[in-house]
C-alpha cells in the first residue's frame, strides 16, 4: 500500500484519488479550495465527453476508454453525471482533408461509431 498526497482537486485529481484509494493506497487530496471550485471547467453546465479530436486517434481511444467508466461512475454514486446525448457539428463550407471536422469523421468512421452526415 502506498501513501499518497494528490494535489490539486481538478477533474483529474479527484479521479487520480478516487482510482487509487479503490486500488487501497491511502490518499490524501490537497487544494487550496472551495471544492468544487466555481470557475473550474469541470464543473460548469456545458460538459461533453466527445470522442471526436480531429486525426487525433490516440485522443479518441482514450475518450472511448473513459465512457465505460463514467457510466460506472453513474452507478456507483446513484447520480447520473453522464448523460449520453450524441452531439452534431455544423459547418459553412464543405468538410475537406485536414479539417477537424473531416478528420474526426474519418476517425469516428475507422472506430466504428455510428455517424450520420446531413447535408443541405
Amino acid at each position: 500500500m502506498l501513501r499518497v498526497i494528490v494535489v490539486g482537486a481538478g477533474i483529474n485529481g479527484v479521479t487520480a484519488a478516487i482510482e487509487l484509494r479503490k486500488r487501497g493506497h491511502k490518499v490524501v487530496l490537497v487544494d487550496p479550495g472551495p471544492l468544487p471550485h466555481p470557475l473550474a471547467a469541470s464543473t460548469d453546465i456545458s460538459k461533453a465527453v466527445r470522442v471526436a479530436y480531429g486525426a487525433d486517434e490516440e485522443y479518441a481511444a482514450l475518450a472511448e476508454r473513459s465512457i465505460p467508466l463514467w457510466r460506472k461512475w453513474n452507478e456507483e454514486f446513484g447520480v447520473e453525471l453522464y448523460h449520453e446525448v450524441g452531439f452534431l457539428f455544423l459547418r459553412r463550407q464543405a468538410m475537406q482533408p485536414g479539417d477537424f471536422e473531416y478528420e474526426s469523421l474519418k476517425v469516428l468512421e475507422r472506430r466504428g461509431h455510428k455517424v450520420e452526415r446531413i447535408d443541405s
